[in-house]
């Protein structure tokens, strides 16, 4: 009923060692590398570029009407047409460049201009007429274009009390083959010098037909009796001179020829949908 041999030790009643409560190691609370202290970059790491390095160019840099403006312009003199002449820009001054009239003064360059037509050599400089100066000038800020309206200034000196002193202002489309338009006959208000301001608001406004290169004449003619017209009118006392305006160009405007060539194409389109209306009704009547 009993084992026939006692065990020889005791049994031990507890493991002998006892058993740890607690992991052998302590846990790391926290990553044992500890993170860095730098925190996410909120942004790119180079700033943005607000805007392109270079800024947008606003109109085409070539072809149509730009708005670069080349703004005021000093004439120079041209030996091509024998006369003052500018580039475009929103106002063209004649500065120096006709002071005088033939030898009187003299006038640089006389007779200044682009036809031929000549000086009077009569009388003295500033005691008898002369075209002084000529300032061409947009009505606006802008460079003259085609179909802008700009204003023609004139200082001039008149003999006498003025009476028998006209000023004559022209304009053509095409400098280098003048076909002259007279736009005003002015007479001078006293005699002396006629400042630009006496001048220029009342008389010589207009519009720029369509060309390149567009021309503007200014004459001063002793008159003693009816007034001659025509764009060149020889006189012991008379003065002429031109300046050479370069204008700028305007896609959309057709110009007076053009535009009444357009409208006649256009008033023959009309004119041929009525006829083949007409004939269209003949034919569903005879049905």
């Amino acid at each position: 009923p009993l084992p026939t041999h006692v065990p020889t030790h005791v049994p031990t009643p507890l493991p002998t060692h006892v058993p740890t409560d607690l992991p052998t190691h302590v846990p790391t609370p926290l990553p044992t590398h500890v993170p860095t202290t730098h925190g996410a970059t909120p942004e790119p790491t180079h700033a943005l570029t607000p805007a392109p390095t270079h800024l947008p160019t606003p109109e085409p840099t070539s072809g149509g009407v730009t708005s670069a403006r080349a703004g005021p312009q000093t004439a120079s003199y041209n030996p091509t047409f024998g006369a003052p002449s500018c580039s475009i820009g929103s106002s063209c001054d004649s500065k120096s460049l006709l002071d005088g009239r033939h030898n009187l003064g003299p006038e640089p360059n006389q007779p200044n201009t682009l036809d031929g037509c000549l000086d009077g050599k009569s009388g003295a400089y500033h005691r008898d007429e002369s075209v002084d100066a000529i300032f061409i000038s947009s009505d606006s800020s802008d460079d003259m274009m085609e179909g802008s309206t700009i204003t023609v200034n004139a200082g001039v000196f008149c003999w006498g009390n003025g009476s028998k002193d006209f000023i004559y202002f022209f304009h053509a489309a095409d400098a280098s083959n003048p076909n002259w338009t007279l736009m005003k006959r002015v007479q001078c208000a006293s005699g002396g010098n006629q400042s630009l301001s006496d001048i220029q608001t009342k008389y010589a406004s207009y519009d720029l037909p369509k060309g390149a290169l567009q021309a503007v004449r200014v004459s001063i003619r002793y008159e003693n009796g009816d007034p001659n017209l025509g764009p060149c009118f020889s006189g012991n006392y008379n003065d002429t001179d031109d300046v050479v305006i370069q204008v700028k160009e305007d896609p959309s405007f057709l110009g007076t020829a053009v535009a009444v060539e357009a409208k006649k194409v256009e008033d023959d389109k009309k004119k041929n949908k009525r006829a083949n209306a007409k004939k269209q009704l003949r034919k569903n009547s005879s049905r």
